[in-house]
C-alpha cells in the first residue's frame, strides 16, 4: 500500500498544478496510486506518518526536495517502512544521488520498485543521508574511541555516507579532513591543498567554542557533536542511475 506525502511549498505554488496533475495521472496508469497525505506547518509529520503507517502503509513516496525527505526520515527508518522519492522544485541532491529524475519520470522508477537498504549516519540522534560538513573546523575529534585528531591550522572537515566515492551499504562513514599545506620558502612559498581520510564507525567532536555542523545541509550549533552510523537501516526506491 503505497502513501504519497506532498510538502507544503508544492501545494502553496501554483506552478506545481500541471506537474502534479501530470504524476497523478501516471502512477494511476501504472496501477500504483494510492492516499494522498499532505504536510501543514500546524501537523505533526511524524505522527501522522505513524497513522498512516498502523492503517498498513508499507511505502511513503515523498513529493518535495530534500528538506522534505529530512521531516520523514527518522520515522520511515524506525518502521521499516520503504521510501520512494518524486523530486519536485529545486533542491534535489539526494535524489540525484539515489539515481531519481525530477517530475513525472520519477514514477516509473517507483514502479520498477529497485530497492536498495542503505547506512544512514546520526549526530546527536539526528539521522542524516548524505553526510555531514563543518567548513570551519578546529576542533578535537575522537575517532572509534581510539585516537584523537587536532587539526594546527584552519581545517574543512566531512563525513560522508552517500557522497563522493563512499558506500552507504558499507557501515563506515567516510572522514574526511582538508587543510591548506604551505609549501616552500619566503614569497615563494605556495598553499596547497591536502586532504586525510579516515574509515570511522563513530566520532566525538568536542569544542570550547560553539561552532556550527550542517548534516544534509541543515545548519546544527553546539560544543558537542556525537556522530555515528546505523548500519542498512534505510530501504529507499533507486534509479539505475544511483551513485552506488
Amino acid at each position: 500500500m503505497y502513501c504519497y506525502l506532498y510538502d507544503e511549498f508544492i501545494q502553496e505554488n501554483k506552478r506545481f498544478e500541471r506537474e502534479l496533475h501530470l504524476i497523478e495521472n501516471r502512477l494511476t496508469d501504472l496501477g500504483i496510486a494510492g492516499k494522498i497525505s499532505r504536510l501543514a506547518l500546524f501537523r505533526n509529520a511524524e505522527e501522522m506518518i505513524r497513522d498512516e503507517i498502523r492503517r498498513g502503509v508499507e511505502t511513503l513516496v515523498v513529493l518535495g526536495n530534500d528538506q522534505t525527505i529530512r521531516k520523514v526520515i527518522d520515522v520511515v527508518s524506525e518502521n521499516n517502512v520503504v521510501l520512494g522519492l518524486i523530486p519536485i522544485g529545486p533542491g534535489n541532491q539526494l535524489a540525484e544521488l539515489m539515481g531519481i529524475p525530477v517530475g513525472v519520470e520519477a514514477c516509473d522508477i517507483l514502479s520498477a520498485r529497485r530497492v536498495e537498504q542503505i547506512d544512514v549516519g546520526t549526530v546527536n540522534g539526528r539521522r542524516f543521508i548524505t553526510g555531514l560538513r563543518v567548513p570551519d573546523f578546529r576542533a578535537e575529534i575522537t575517532c572509534d574511541e581510539r585516537f584523537r585528531i587536532l587539526p594546527t591550522s584552519r581545517a574543512q572537515l566531512e563525513i560522508r555516507n552517500l557522497a563522493g566515492v563512499s558506500d552507504p551499504r558499507d557501515g563506515i562513514l567516510e572522514t574526511v579532513i582538508q587543510t591548506n599545506v604551505k609549501t616552500g620558502w619566503g614569497p615563494f612559498g605556495r598553499s596547497q591543498k591536502q586532504e586525510s581520510t579516515f574509515p570511522m564507525q563513530s566520532l566525538a567532536i568536542r569544542s570550547d567554542e560553539p561552532f556550527s555542523v550542517y548534516a544534509d545541509g541543515e545548519e546544527m550549533n553546539g560544543t558537542r557533536f556525537d556522530i555515528g552510523v546505523e548500519p542498512m537501516t534505510l530501504r529507499v526506491i533507486t534509479g539505475k542511475g544511483r551513485a552506488f
